[in-house]
This record gives C-alpha cells, structure tokens and sequence, in this order.
C-alpha cells in the first residue's frame, strides 16, 4: 500500500503530543480540544489526502481537484473523512477499494504516532456514506442462521498470480519488500486453519484457492500460487458472474478486481456460515507491525466476530515462548473491504503479520506462530459462535487447607476462561516445613463435563506445612497466572 507521507503533520503533532512516546487517551483527547492545535493537524491531513487522491485519479486519467474536510472524535477514536464532488468511485472501481483502504491503514497509523489511537476511518462522498450512493450494490445481509447451527465456512488465503491488461503478463498481487511473498505464504495458514475449524468446530471448509502443485495452464505456474479468480473459472466454468464481473472494463488490474469479488461470490454461491480472510499486511513505515481483524461498516454485527478472533489470538499467540509481547490490536475495525461487504454472511479479515516488518516476517515463517495464530481464530469464532465470551485464562483463588495426618482431602478448582482439554494441574512447592517432606506433583484432566478436583494427602506421622503455587495449563500452552495457597497437616 502507498505511504501517505505525513512526516510534517507528525511533527506538527510533536508541537502538543510528546514524541517519540505516544500520548495517553487523556492527553490525546486534551490536544484535540486545543481549537489551534486540532485546527493545524485537521488542515494537514485534508492536505496530505486530497494530494493523495489527486496523484490516485491522474494515475486513472482523470485530472480533477476535489475537496477534502476531515473531522475526528478522539473520545470514539473515529474519523470521518469527506470527499468532495468529483470522485465517487462505482462498481468498476470496486468502490475504490484499493485506493481508500490502504488510506485508511495509513490515517490509523499516523493517528496512532500523533496520539489519538483513531480505529474507525469512514468516508462520505458528498456528505453520505457509499451505500446510500449505490444501494443495489450495498444490499442487506441475508438473516444469519443460529450459530450453534453453523456447518459450513470458507477459507480465503491471501491473492496470487493475475493476469494484467492488455499484456497478459502473469504478476504476484502483493510486494514482498523483505523478501516474503503474502500470495505464496497465506495458503499454509489456510491449510492450519482448515483442519483446527474441521477438528475443534465440526465445520466443513471450503477454499477459495486451489492447493493443487499441478500447473496452471495458462500461465505455467503451480495452481497453488494462482489467485481465487482462476480456480473457481476452472472449478465453475458456467459461472462467469462470480469470476468475471468486469469484463468490459479497461483497466490493467481488473482481474485484481474481480480476484477480490470472486471469493465472497462462491461464498455466497456455496451458502457457507461464515467466511474467514487471511492475510498479512504491509506498511512503508517498517515499524508498523502486529496482528489486526477488519469488518465491514455496513455489517456491525461482524464487529464482534472480529473483536472474539483478536481475542483468540492474543491469548494463543501470548502463550508462546518468544512472542508474550506480540502486538494484537484491542478490537477490529471497520473497513470497506469487498470480501466482507460482498459476503452476506458473517466475514471477517485477518491480518495476521506484516510482512514489511523484519520482526513480523521472522514470526511469519515461524510454524510455532503460524498454529497459535491460526488456533487463535478458530477460537475467537468458536467461542463467538457459541455466544460465549472470549476471557483470560485464570485460576479461582485457592482456599487453605487443613488436612488431618494420615488422610487425605479432595479440593475443587475453579476457573475461568475457555481452556482447551485435556488440561494439566501443575503444583510446585513455595515453602515447605519439614525438608523432603513435601512432593511437587502434576496430573490430568481429559473430561470438560468433569470438575478439576485434585487430593491433597499427608502422609506422615507429623504436622506440617505446604505452601504450594498451582497452574493450570490448557493443550494449546495456555496457562494461569500461578495461585498460591496453603496445606496444614494437623492432628485429627
């Protein structure tokens, strides 16, 4: 995606946010309320965006100016930027999809350096948002079935090969700037996640992209690095209205454009229940990183899909030695991507990494990663689903105990979150009164339906103390944070 270059409005920023440290929600919002201050910064981005759309249309042969106002609610962590007459991008342009969402990725990250932490970027046209201009276009999701009753999903791995007009030369859709390619990696977390939804959410899965090492004949490469477009005109060759919408159009990408209709088409063609698009994202500044899930606006109820994914994710990916610290954003946003606007089910896009990101990239070819990251997803929509609340992993607190000597009791533990069985109890001894008296221990759980229930025993011929320090640990590596509580064996 194109860099918007704001490096003056940041530094503008600097005048009332304190760099290079991010400003904290108070301290943004205090700015904003600063008349001279937000005045300068909203009179930099209108700037920065109309010059952006202005070199967009030349690119596309159309020398126009147009008006550009942008207004920003910091306490919402919105932004609502307004175009002018004279660009309205149609149906042809995808509703100018690959102009406006790496936009709007480029105004969350320099909102995020600035301090204000904006998620949510909507654009008017004229004062309205793009479904009011085209409606036919825009049409309301179909009534989502209960989710317990959901049995089948799509897959959708990344882009791949397409042809460009009128050469017909054979291109990747994604840059790999580090030297990872998205179209060639995204496919193997598809696979991950076909098998943990097929396994642990009892869903048939469809893919949108062929898996096949055979060549694709056209252009000779391996059917598994073609895009979606030509494996469903192979697989629906009567079917041209979900792989050819366009075939009228002129310009170069439009087999890019028809790649991004096609997958949510045969979404809707197989009438799956949900539909979940993998990717990895990419930044110019190289800094960008981190996990993100977009909905789209004109389907709010996706929002908390999206929110329980991140959810998953981060509590898998945290799990992992090496990657506590990964970034997850906090909740999805809004974006007006095709594939979830064209799919009239639940869908959702999952950026798993950058891939202009030297630390993201190592992540990306890590295969710990990759099963976490994609364990995480399966999760967040299990959970979702299920209606249930995606929440850490914790451990009740832990009364003390008194245990008679030459007996034994049994305790139950008590939990919350969603682990996945079988689960260990692991103790380790804190403190103990007597040297070599007291065992650290472990032991396992395989029945969800049974409680954690664990015995504790004194079994010699004196009093004493344990204090122990208990884990729980779910399959995945999930754990609690460690409880401590005490075991007296006393006389009876």
């Amino acid at each position: 995606m194109k860099g918007l270059k704001l490096a003056t409005a940041v530094v503008a920023c600097g005048l009332f946010f304190a760099p290079p440290v991010l400003a904290s929600a108070a301290e943004a919002s205090r700015a904003a309320e600063d008349p001279g201050a937000y005045a300068e910064l909203v009179a930099l981005l209108e700037r920065e965006i109309s010059a952006q759309l202005t070199r967009h249309l030349q690119e596309k042969g159309r020398l126009r100016q147009v008006t550009v106002s942008v207004a920003m609610d910091p306490q919402k962590r919105r932004m609502v930027v307004d175009f002018g007459p004279g660009y309205l991008p149609g149906n042809d342009q995808n509703f100018g999809e690959l102009f406006l969402v790496p936009l709007a990725a480029d105004l969350r990250h320099y909102s995020d350096q600035a301090g204000l932490g904006i998620l949510d970027v909507e654009f008017l046209f004229q004062g309205k948002p793009m479904e009011v201009h085209f409606p036919e276009d825009h049409p309301a999701p179909k009534a989502a079935k209960s989710r317990s009753a959901h049995t089948q999903a799509l897959v959708s791995s990344s882009h791949g090969y397409i042809a460009l007009h009128p050469s017909r030369a054979w291109e990747f859709q994604r840059p790999a700037p580090l030297g990872l390619q998205e179209d060639v990696l995204s496919p193997a977390y598809g696979d991950e996640l076909q098998g943990l939804l097929e396994q642990r959410s009892g869903l048939v899965v469809h893919r949108a992209r062929s898996r096949s090492t055979d060549p694709h004949p056209e252009s000779g490469q391996p059917w598994e690095h073609m895009s979606a477009r030509y494996h469903l005109k192979a697989l629906l060759p009567e079917r041209a209205d979900i792989w050819n919408e366009l075939p009228n159009s002129a310009d170069s990408d439009r087999e890019v454009k028809e790649d991004i209709r096609a997958r949510p088409n045969y979404a809707n063609h197989l009438g799956v229940d949900v539909m979940l698009s993998l990717h990895t994202n990419g930044n110019p500044a190289p800094s960008v990183r981190g996990a993100e899930v977009y909905h789209h606006r004109a389907k709010p109820e996706d929002k908390a899909l999206g929110d329980s994914i991140l959810c998953g994710m981060r509590e898998l990916i945290h799990a992992q030695p090496g990657y506590k610290n990964y970034p997850v954003r906090a909740e999805s946003a809004a974006d007006g991507h095709g594939e979830n606007r064209i799919g009239k089910m639940p869908s959702v896009i999952v950026e798993t990494a950058y891939h202009s990101n030297p630390d993201d990239v190592a992540a990306l070819q890590d295969p710990v990663f990759r099963s976490a990251s994609m364990k995480g997803v399966e999760k967040g929509y299990r959970l979702w689903a299920s209606g249930k609340t995606c929440e850490p992993l914790a451990l009740h607190p832990v009364p003390d105990t008194d245990v008679p000597i030459q007996a034994a009791r049994d305790i139950e533990l008590g939990y919350a979150g969603n682990p996945q069985y079988p689960l260990s109890v692991e103790l380790s001894l804190a403190t103990c009164s007597e040297a070599g008296a007291c065992t650290p221990w472990a032991t396992t759980f395989d029945d969800p339906a049974k409680p954690l229930t664990i015995n504790l025993a004194c079994n010699g011929p004196s009093p004493g103390v344990a204090r122990w320090s208990v884990v729980l640990r779910d399959a995945d590596g999930v754990a609690t944070t460690p409880v401590e509580f005490t075991q007296a064996c006393v006389r009876a």
